[in-house]
């Protein structure tokens, strides 16, 4: 049994998890058509630099690998030695936590919050996809989320480090972090986007896809692949907030463009950038007596054949 510092219903908090350890995603291997090599990111704060990283990630690297890939994890900064289109096809960041640093005197205390990333990461990255590579991008949760923000503002990408929210899907009993079951019936899953349209096997379309407490992105109408309901609110807590103050505790804002997975092309190279980072993971959590799967196992979901397609179209074999 795993304890976990989550987010999963707008509070953040320590609850139990267990791994999955049993599902396994069925599907046509095209491991004997390609050597492509996938870069994971381990060397910042993502989810593989902790003990029980890879664990929680099992089903996804497993299918990684079954679909004929290699995989690489970072040992170093992401600059052209570690990361270039003659070695590597796609770069994964999983979750890419702020930098914290505390500043206190005798008057005020602040938190300073930094990007891990270096500027002469972001152009290499930069570099990297527009010369024909893969970047699949996952952000961390509020308030960690902005960790991979010049790497959004690098692809013009917009940003909202809140909880994405809309109680007419609200799929769970508490909180302001949205629940999300998509599909195409409640316009949340876009197949027309180039992941589906591309793809080589029908079969690995998804019909419903589980989505929980993402933040918000935006860029082009043509870009989104799970759409957020129009009038989404996205609730960002307020900067110093005071329990029992009678001060509002969250800052407001509604779109009618907020999504919570994006993906596009970038000059020769295309990117993903998914705002659930635990969309594809192999966990059961713990909460309330209840056993909550995350996610990738989900019974009523077809997160894994999401998760295949876009391996695919980030790499160029659909």
């Amino acid at each position: 049994m795993l304890l976990l510092s989550i987010n999963l219903y707008g509070q953040t908090g320590t609850v139990e998890a267990e791994l999955e350890e049993d599902f396994k995603y069925e599907f046509k291997s095209l491991k004997k058509e390609h050597d492509k090599t996938v870069l994971i990111d381990s060397i910042h704060n993502t989810i593989y630099s902790k003990p029980y990283g890879k664990e929680t990630a099992r089903e996804m690297l497993r299918i990684i690998k079954a679909d004929g890939f290699n995989i690489k994890f970072s040992g170093d900064k992401l600059l052209e030695k570690q990361l270039n289109t003659e070695s590597t096809d796609l770069l994964v960041i999983h979750g890419i936590p702020n930098n914290k640093l505390i500043l206190n005197n005798e008057n005020s205390n602040e938190t300073l919050y930094t990007s891990p990333l270096t500027t002469d990461e972001i152009v290499n990255i930069g570099k990297f996809v527009y010369n024909g590579g893969g970047l699949f991008l996952f952000l961390s949760h509020f308030p960690e989320g902005s960790g991979a923000l010049p790497l959004l503002e690098a692809f013009e990408i917009k940003f909202r480090d809140g909880y994405a929210f809309h109680s007419q899907y609200h799929t769970s009993e508490d909180g302001l972090c949205g629940h999300f079951m998509m599909n195409q019936q409640n316009e949340m899953l876009n197949t027309e986007h180039q992941i589906f349209s591309n793809t080589i096997d029908k079969n690995t379309i998804p019909e419903n896809i589980r989505f929980y407490c993402g933040a918000a992105v935006f860029r082009n109408p043509e870009d989104v692949i799970l759409p957020f309901p129009k009038n989404t609110i996205n609730y960002t807590p307020k900067t110093n907030y005071q329990p029992n103050s009678g001060e509002i505790k969250y800052i407001e804002e509604s779109s009618n463009n907020y999504a919570g997975m994006i993906g596009f092309e970038y000059g020769e190279g295309r990117i993903v950038v998914c705002t659930d980072q635990g969309i594809f993971r192999s966990m059961n959590l713990i909460i309330k007596d209840k056993k909550i799967p995350v996610t990738i196992h989900d019974p009523e979901a077809d997160n894994a054949g999401l998760f295949l397609n876009i391996l695919r179209w980030l790499t160029k074999l659909q």
